[in-house]
């Protein structure tokens, strides 16, 4: 298998500036990013954008978790590098110093290569929110998805972080997810989903060795149970006030970052995921029950 077709030698006059627009751009298909993203929607998202959005956002929250299980699972299993110096940036002169810290994080990137874990989250990610919201029409909303899914998955090669053939694998990936969990009519089966592929992506993980992963795939089964918990006894349709809803974004949002930092062991990072993403889909409940 040649990874090489389309690498990065073909981009090594991109001029600085485009490379530090798509250092930007690429944060659209970012774990931290869809976090956000699908709790702002899961929680303030109007009805013209979606009739019902607590099953859709809670829908899209079980999709983004099942990518990242699949994507751990298939990176342990194939096991492919990155292109040399995926984790190496040289930021550009004028930018202050006190970002070139930030920079660098963005633009590079660790781990395996094989699929580009951007490419399946921004494709699941996009491509369920065309499929499940109710702004614009359908169309368009294919079109603003497909256009997203083009920009994440460009950027991963202009930053020199992934091949060509790993961005097309993760697109195709993303696409084989969407085609059979947007079958499901409920997002508890979707969390279920998550849940058994977080599973089989540690136990590959794990026969790999490759402990990095083993966590990442322990996330998606804990943010598969606490989601799945969640949706079934913690229902609401109370709205959440802005405040309210920063709090427990810094909260929720802190404790999942925290897990995948800090690296704890497997039981502590499936029990405070679990709670983070059980605390963005409770939140609704929870206030209904202080109100």
């Amino acid at each position: 298998m040649v990874r090489s077709v389309g690498a990065t030698t073909a981009l090594a006059s991109v001029p600085e500036s485009v490379v530090v627009a798509f250092a930007l751009l690429t944060q659209l298909g970012d774990a931290w990013f869809l976090f956000v993203a699908f709790s702002l929607l899961y929680w303030f998202a109007p009805r013209w954008m979606a009739a019902d959005r607590r099953r859709t956002g809670a829908f899209l929250v079980a999709l983004a978790l099942a990518a990242l299980a699949v994507t751990v699972g298939l990176k342990s299993l194939f096991a492919f590098p990155r292109p040399p110096g995926a984790g190496e940036a040289v930021p550009p002169g004028w930018l202050p110093a006190a970002a070139v810290d930030v920079y660098t994080g963005l633009a590079t990137g660790d781990g395996f290569g094989f699929p580009s874990g951007h490419a399946v989250a921004a494709t699941v990610a996009y491509g369920s929110a065309a499929a499940l919201l109710d702004a614009f029409d359908r169309r368009r909303r294919l079109l603003l998805a497909g256009g997203a899914v083009t920009v994440v998955g460009l950027s991963r090669v202009v930053l020199g972080v992934h091949y060509l053939v790993d961005v097309a694998a993760g697109v195709l990936v993303g696409v084989a997810i969407l085609a059979v969990l947007l079958r499901a009519t409920d997002p508890e089966p979707a969390f279920v989903g998550a849940t058994v592929l977080g599973l089989l992506a540690a136990i590959v993980a794990a026969v790999q060795g490759s402990p990095g992963a083993t966590g990442e795939a322990a996330a998606a089964v804990g943010g598969g149970i606490g989601g799945r918990f969640a949706w079934r006894y913690l229902q609401s349709e109370a709205a959440v006030p802005a405040a309210v809803g920063a709090v427990a974004l810094v909260v929720c949002g802190g404790l999942w970052m925290a897990a995948y930092a800090l690296d704890p062991p497997l039981v502590v990072t499936v029990v405070v995921d679990a709670v983070a993403v059980g605390g963005i889909l409770g939140l609704p409940w929870l206030v209904s029950r202080r109100r």
